[in-house]
């Protein structure tokens, strides 16, 4: 009879008992990520900031990010998925039209008034401008992320 436990222990290549807590998130599933305070981090609230445009509140939200283990280059592709669904939902004229789920659909709808014409689309080309160049080597992703937040 073999039971299963919520925990494996096994030798290390140095003969050492590791033990795994395999009720830990596996590869490729979403893990909450908290920060200093051990409060549950929520990316979108820094997603929410840069379509309200509020620069020092998206800012701040970028240092937790930061601070709760999220990479830059996941919060910068967070950054450009705003982006991205605010440009489809002022080019459209109902959810029906894209590929959106309603509610991230309505969100962008609703951020678009804090936007001038043409804004959205030199905040787009600034991002692939931007990465571009980071992934060149002639900047740095960090750097590009601060600065298109504190642009807003």
């Amino acid at each position: 009879m073999i039971i299963i436990m919520d925990e494996f222990y096994h030798k290390d290549i140095f003969g050492t008992v590791v033990d795994i807590n395999l009720g830990e998130a596996e590869e490729g599933e979403e893990r909450p990520l908290f920060d200093k305070k051990g409060r549950e981090f929520n990316i979108f609230a820094l997603t929410d900031a840069l379509g309200e445009r509020k620069k020092k509140e998206a800012w701040i939200l970028y240092q937790k990010a930061l601070g709760a283990g999220l990479s830059v280059e996941e919060i910068f592709f967070k950054i450009v998925w705003q982006v991205k669904s605010m440009l489809i939902a002022a080019k459209t004229e109902s959810v029906g039209e894209t590929d959106m789920k309603p509610f991230p659909y309505s969100k962008a709808k609703s951020f678009l008034k804090n936007f001038k014409p043409g804004e959205l689309e030199k905040l787009s080309e600034s991002l692939v401008i931007g990465y571009h160049s980071a992934r060149r080597g002639e900047e740095e992703i960090e750097t590009l992320v601060e600065k298109i937040l504190l642009k807003l």
